[in-house]
């Protein structure tokens, strides 16, 4: 996780709890109480995530370091009971905090950053979901591979 400023730190703290406030309340208590990495995996994947991503989209924006942690949180949030504007909305979340504490700092072209990487996060939904769905089309097509075998050998048991 980077070391991020006082003022960063803060920032970030806001952003996550307003990420974890989208997730039903037990569940946000959960990952927001719990810190450590094997306990709950989860909330430490979006605490380090989230920090990458703020560190990234208020500094170089590092496309590959972006990526990398936008990525491992959007796959998780893909495969969540989310629709495709709540799994990607998070991203939003920011520039909400990000105007409340406004630094001296803050790049000038900070909107365009976030729609960047909101949109960046849309594309990785997408492509999540559709594994998703081409794993499940597999998994039926299994299942119907060995239904139809049950019944040829049932069907010549019979004769």
């Amino acid at each position: 996780m980077p070391a991020l400023s006082e003022q960063k730190q803060a920032s970030l703290e806001k952003w996550l709890a307003l990420t974890l406030a989208t997730y039903p309340s037990q569940t946000s208590r959960f990952l927001q109480s719990d810190k450590d990495r094997f306990r709950n995996p989860m909330g430490h994947m979006l605490r380090e995530g989230l920090a990458i991503l703020l560190d990234e989209i208020t500094g170089d924006m590092d496309s590959d370091r972006l990526g990398v942690a936008l990525d491992s949180i959007v796959r998780l949030r893909a495969v969540q009971d989310f629709t495709p504007s709540e799994a990607v909305g998070f991203v939003y979340l920011l520039r909400d905090v990000l105007q409340e504490d406004r630094a001296a700092g803050t790049p000038p072209d900070l909107e365009r950053r976030i729609d960047r990487t909101a949109l960046q996060a849309f594309d990785l939904f997408m492509k999540c979901r559709e594994e998703i769905y081409q794993i499940k089309a597999r998994e039926a097509r299994r299942q119907l591979y060995v239904l139809e075998r049950m019944r040829e050998r049932v069907q010549g048991e019979e004769i």
